[in-house]
């Protein structure tokens, strides 16, 4: 019998709710997913965007644990990189951005990058017909990037485009002469999201309104009112009428019995880079040969989609991703389109 591993899962401390799911996600995946069996979990905290503490609690772990999962920012991820390759841990954390990886060897990032998931969407909405969209974006570096990615891939699907900040006093009576078919919210911060929502339900009440998956949260369903959610369509990650395979009756099933009846990406996130961790390490025990295996091209199969790394390519996405559009209504989630 080999011996268990010990992993550490590493969040900064705060409410913010991307870290905070990511971590739940991480943490059912080591107690009810395919770590269970593999690894013991340790669990540790640094204050929100202090990068020395996060370096101090790292470097108490060091010598103790294998492998680290980090809910963390890019510029948190790339810091733990940078540390876990000194400390020599197999690191995986959910950001997108190459920024964090610095081809650095021990350092997987598992994120669904931008420009995949616009193409994806980009190929949904012209399947489902919309040929007049109306961006709506958030000030934030991200954010801008993302609607950036968004308006290539529309115009390259043939439909129209418009792209404003939520800032821009001139986009009410641009969309009121404009006339779009469809509004895509592009925001996460559900407290900045909820009265563009609104706003848009007053300018153009019958507007098709589509909103990015990190919004896909039962809170933030809550906070809006029957009327305003009723019909809203999401970028989703899940087929929620259809269970596909073990891991992800496994993943709903341990989210559900946690009271979180709406996975979000972010809880997918976390279980995946646990679940990968752990099994990497498994196949030796130490992170080079953790390594090893994952940049050996083996497909693995996550609850957020398959992953095919390599020695250059430390995200192991390939394609459009599992992206799906889904609309709330009667109070579910009902898959209108996925790519």
């Amino acid at each position: 019998m080999h011996e268990r591993l010990r992993l550490l899962l590493i969040r900064p401390e705060g409410s913010d709710p991307s870290p905070l799911d990511q971590a739940q996600g991480a943490r059912l995946a080591a107690l009810h997913g395919p770590a269970r069996e593999l690894a013991d979990l340790e669990e540790d905290s640094f204050e929100r965007g202090d990068l020395g503490d996060l370096e101090r609690k790292l470097h108490r772990w060091a010598g103790r644990v294998c492998g680290v999962v980090g809910a963390t920012s890019v510029p948190e991820a790339t810091r733990l990189g940078q540390l876990a390759e000194s400390l020599n841990m197999l690191c995986l954390v959910a950001n997108n951005n190459p920024s964090v990886c610095q081809r650095r060897r021990h350092v997987f990032y598992i994120g669904l990058p931008s420009r995949q998931t616009a193409v994806a969407v980009a190929q949904a909405l012209q399947s489902a017909g919309y040929r007049r969209i109306f961006l709506l974006h958030d000030e934030t570096e991200f954010q801008s990037r993302v609607a950036a990615n968004m308006v290539t891939a529309l115009e390259k699907n043939d439909i129209q485009v418009i792209s404003k900040s939520g800032s821009e006093l001139s986009w009410p009576d641009e969309m009121r002469c404009w006339r779009p078919e469809l509004c895509y919210l592009i925001y996460s911060d559900e407290k900045r999201a909820l009265p563009m929502v609104r706003l848009v339900r007053g300018v153009e009440p019958g507007i098709a309104l589509l909103l990015g998956r990190s919004l896909l949260r039962s809170s933030f369903i809550v906070s809006l009112s029957a009327a305003d959610a009723e019909g809203v369509l999401f970028v989703d990650l899940f087929r929620r009428d259809q269970q596909e395979s073990t891991q992800m009756v496994e993943f709903t099933r341990a989210l559900f019995q946690a009271g979180v009846d709406c996975p979000t990406a972010n809880h997918g996130f976390g279980w995946d880079a646990m679940t990968l961790c752990s099994i990497a390490l498994a196949k030796g025990g130490v992170p080079l040969y953790g390594i090893e295996y994952l940049e050996s091209g083996v497909l693995l199969e996550g609850v957020t989609g398959q992953f095919r790394f390599s020695r250059e390519n430390h995200n192991g996405r390939e394609g459009p991703g599992p992206t799906r559009i889904g609309r709330w209504s009667n109070g579910r989630m009902r898959e209108v389109g996925h790519v």
